[in-house]
């Protein structure tokens, strides 16, 4: 029970981290000239092969939540 209640903390605390820093945020886009979008852009489709051998698009996923890493090795 006691580890429910300090994870629960945590992620108050975690949120209310978030929420503090949203005006800050806020500043530094409209100080870099970005604007949110006025009206929602679907993303382009594309495709990857993926280890198997098969290959899935970004349309196959819609409607699921995607996390795109993009790294480099140097």
């Amino acid at each position: 029970m006691q580890r429910i209640f300090m994870v629960l903390m945590v992620v108050f605390f975690l949120i209310i981290l978030l929420l503090s820093n949203a005006p800050m945020v806020n500043a530094q886009f409209s100080e870099a000239g970005v604007q949110k979008l006025r009206v929602a852009v679907d993303a382009p489709d594309f495709t990857l092969k993926e280890i198997g051998g098969g290959k899935i698009s970004l349309k196959e996923l819609r409607g699921k939540v995607i996390l795109l890493n993009f790294f480099a090795t140097w």
